[in-house]
């Protein structure tokens, strides 16, 4: 099988008995750890290659599958706030500002409706099906080495970003009408840019990631009742949306989501990448054992600090639970940053590859 073909046979129930090994994913490799390690991967590499370090790097470790954008079908203006009394700020469809003389964001400042409907009224739709088109057939042609997973923003994590984590948690708490017009807000966005891509390609993209941290290492940021009742309806119309063009909707979220794993399922989402930060394997397994699983591998200390021992039995435990049910796609739990060694990476990806054989 190639990249491709393993990673789709993992959602199909004829092919995923007919699967070579356990697919691995990461969801990226931060620029810092291409450029200390490039050289030495490249000069050592004699397959080809795409001239793009992004999928260049993981091809050559050895994954099967990376997350990857595709071009916006909407712009939105940015508008001038004012901060206080002597300072204004321009905020854009985030609700962040960037800080002055640097690239970091501070944020955030949807903290009234009016700041929202002026956002809102300079929303305006663009068709980038030329993009689109060019962008999925480059991902075609280095998807039986690479496969590119397609990845769009989703509704939460941009709400309570919008707002900063303290206005978030009092209109949460009061379920507030700016609170509800946000979570439609970005749930507009979301179906905006999958529509974009469906009218310019049909299904090519095959699986679409929603991004969307819903949880801290070990709990969630909201109960699942809330989670079903504020979010749960415009996830099942995304999710629809993107069944019906003949694709496969799975969502990425850092944290422990273990209580949410029922929600997301009736959101309509076949599988998830993440799983840190407490998720039990063997109980994912056996309580969701048609759901999708992808990550897992710890990122906290095995992977930066952990000894050769330490890394194969961490492989060995996650294949012991996930394994067998074949619904599984290993890789880091998150990204792969510059204090994980290239040995460990290697490490990693070599014993997965042995025993995740069938």
């Amino acid at each position: 099988m190639n990249a491709y073909e393993r990673y789709l046979a993992v959602f199909d129930d004829q092919k995923r008995k007919k699967i070579d090994r356990v697919p691995l994913h990461v969801q990226y490799i931060r620029e810092e750890f291409i450029e200390k390690n490039k050289s030495e991967l490249m000069n050592n590499y004699s397959g080809i290659l795409y001239r793009n370090y992004y999928y260049d790097i993981p091809m050559i470790l050895g994954f099967d599958s990376i997350f990857a954008p595709f071009p916006s079908s909407y712009k939105i203006k940015p508008i001038k706030i004012r901060k206080n009394t002597s300072v204004t700020l321009k905020i854009g469809e985030n609700g962040q500002s960037t800080k002055h003389n640097t690239e970091y964001y501070e944020g955030g400042y949807i903290k009234t409706l009016e700041i929202l409907e002026n956002l809102e009224s300079n929303l305006k739709l663009v068709d980038s099906t030329e993009q689109i088109q060019k962008v999925i057939r480059y991902y075609e042609k280095i998807s039986s080495k690479i496969f590119p997973i397609l990845m769009v923003d989703g509704i939460f994590d941009r709400v309570w970003k919008a707002m900063g984590m303290i206005e978030f948690s009092r209109h949460y708490r009061n379920c507030s009408k700016l609170y509800k017009k946000l979570i439609n807000f970005y749930a507009k966005l979301t179906k905006i840019n999958i529509e974009g891509l469906i009218n310019a390609t049909g299904n090519s993209g095959k699986v679409i990631t929603i991004l969307d941290d819903v949880a801290y290492k070990g709990r969630t940021m909201i109960p699942p009742t809330r989670w079903q009742i504020d979010f749960c309806p415009n996830y099942k119309e995304i999710t629809s949306l993107i069944k019906d063009a003949g694709m496969i909707p799975q969502l990425h979220t850092d944290g422990d989501v273990t209580d949410l794993i029922s929600s997301f399922i009736d959101a309509g989402f076949l599988g998830l990448q993440g799983f840190e930060g407490g998720c039990d394997p063997y109980y994912i397994n056996d309580n969701f054992p048609e759901f999708v699983i992808i990550g897992f591998g710890d990122v906290s200390y095995v992977l930066p600090y952990g000894s050769t021992k330490e890394i194969e039995d961490h492989v060995r435990y996650l294949m012991g639970a996930l394994k067998e049910n074949r619904h599984f796609i290993i890789g880091p739990s998150t990204v792969i940053f510059k204090e994980i060694s290239l040995k460990n990476v290697k490490f990693f990806i070599e014993i997965c590859k042995k025993v995740g054989t069938y």
